[in-house]
């Protein structure tokens, strides 16, 4: 069974729309759907709702939802913040409806003013089109289901980006470079997960290890360490670099 579920998670208030809220939802949502066996198939934030298209057993479903809410408001308790999460509205679709139920999702960020599906990280759209690489959405099912040249099309995306090499040159700001490896892996750029990745992309773009070395206050010899082997996620984070939409990150 596969539902469209709107959950009321964000509310309008300033600190539950942060990227550190908001990637704890996530992998809230992922540890919740992996314990009951159940697929998360897309996701998208707007300013006050999460829409969710989930595949699973609807009590199981429905108990994934019930734990995201309770998850979510107790740790807005933790933060002085009040979250009055409304009933969520649950739809079971058939796969007929499914590809119009992803565009549903990947357009709440665009609902909220972003300019395209492609320009905001709070949905799976960069996850489906092969442009993200996070431990809290495994887009491999939903590409099962539906094209995702399509999905982009019909969520009003422009031309896909072009292939490395980026067009502008290098030696981008550090600071830049590491919320683009942050956002890549859906982490926050403080996050040490996201340190390879941007050794790896800063090295690609020019900086030396002398340059990175105090920028993450790490020495010299962890920065190489951190500088072996290859990184698969390196292309990803460089088209982020090269598009002015998927530069758009935390």
């Amino acid at each position: 069974m596969i539902e469209r579920v709107l959950c009321d998670l964000t509310g309008q208030i300033q600190g539950l729309s942060g990227a550190l809220f908001r990637y704890e939802v996530l992998e809230r949502l992922q540890k919740a759907a992996s314990r009951r066996d159940v697929t998360v198939l897309a996701f998208g934030f707007s300013s006050n709702e999460l829409r969710l298209v989930l595949e699973g057993n609807p009590h199981q479903i429905s108990n994934v939802v019930r734990g995201l809410k309770t998850g979510t408001t107790r740790a807005a308790r933790k933060w002085n913040l009040r979250l009055n999460a409304c009933p969520s509205d649950h739809h079971p679709i058939g796969r007929a409806q499914l590809l119009d139920a992803v565009v549903w999702t990947h357009l709440g960020p665009v609902d909220d003013g972003a300019q395209g599906p492609l320009a905001n990280p709070w949905s799976s759209h960069r996850d489906l089109m092969g442009f993200r690489d996070a431990g809290f959405f495994d887009a491999t099912r939903l590409r099962e289901l539906v094209d995702p040249r399509t999905v982009h099309t019909l969520a009003g995306g422009a031309t896909l980006p072009p292939g490395w090499p980026p067009k502008h040159g290098g030696l981008e700001d550090l600071s830049f470079l590491l919320r683009v490896a942050g956002a890549v892996l859906g982490v926050l750029p403080a996050d040490r997960r996201c340190f390879r990745l941007f050794v790896h992309l800063a090295r690609a773009r020019g900086w030396s290890t002398c340059d990175l070395a105090p920028a993450l206050a790490l020495s010299k010899r962890r920065i190489r360490q951190l500088a072996m082997g290859d990184e698969p996620r390196l292309q990803l984070a460089l088209y982020a670099v090269a598009d002015s939409r998927l530069a758009r990150v935390p």
